[in-house]
């Protein structure tokens, strides 16, 4: 009996996002250039399903991808980011508050997010992305999701006692092989050599 392939699931962090003033900012000009440049790298690859996070700047990164193919998105908010207390979306790289920024710089979710359970997250994404390469065995997907979402899952695969160990690039490819067993292998991380 000829074992079964695993999914091999392209986690992509979602493009630069407009600073519009709300909680859920669709990409600006830069982050819609990332994600057709995102798309064209992928010209090559075989995709067989592209999955996204219900939230604006996750959507509009897979959509390039899934429309090359002729696919559609599938909506999973398995994927989705944290909802913050802050009024607005704050890219991490812009934080104006200095015990926040020093809090995602050390690692520490519980400092810089204390009003979310980082265990809670995590556990989410280990369910979703199991989930979804038990569902494609055998083919490659692309999953457009967040860079606290990605770190939270990323850190758990590696056994990294810092929930948050990086900052991914935005339209950074993290691949991780999901086996049929459900074990995770992480195979990169924060691949842009697209945005070179």
């Amino acid at each position: 009996m000829t074992p079964t392939a695993p999914a091999e699931i392209l986690l992509v962090r979602h493009g630069l996002p407009a600073p519009d003033g709300t909680k859920d900012p669709a990409l600006g000009e830069v982050g819609l250039a990332q994600a057709r440049r995102l798309a064209q790298w992928l010209e090559g690859e075989r995709i067989d399903a592209v999955y996204s996070s219900h939230l604006k700047r996750a959507v509009q990164t897979a959509e390039p991808i899934a429309a090359a193919r002729g696919l559609s998105v599938t909506i999973d908010e398995g994927l989705r980011e944290w909802i913050s207390a802050a009024p607005s979306y704050q890219q991490v790289e812009q934080l104006d508050h200095p015990e926040r920024a020093a809090a995602w710089n050390e690692g520490r979710f519980e400092d810089f997010l204390p009003e979310h359970d980082a265990d809670d997250l995590r556990a989410n994404m280990i369910r979703t992305m199991r989930r979804i390469g038990l569902d494609h065995q055998g083919q490659r997907i692309v999953a457009a999701s967040h860079g606290g979402a990605s770190n939270t899952f990323l850190a758990d695969v590696i056994g990294s006692p810092r929930r948050f160990f990086f900052n991914p690039g935005y339209t950074s490819i993290s691949r991780i092989h999901v086996h049929p067993d459900g074990r995770f292998v992480l195979i990169s991380i924060n691949e842009t050599a697209h945005l070179r």
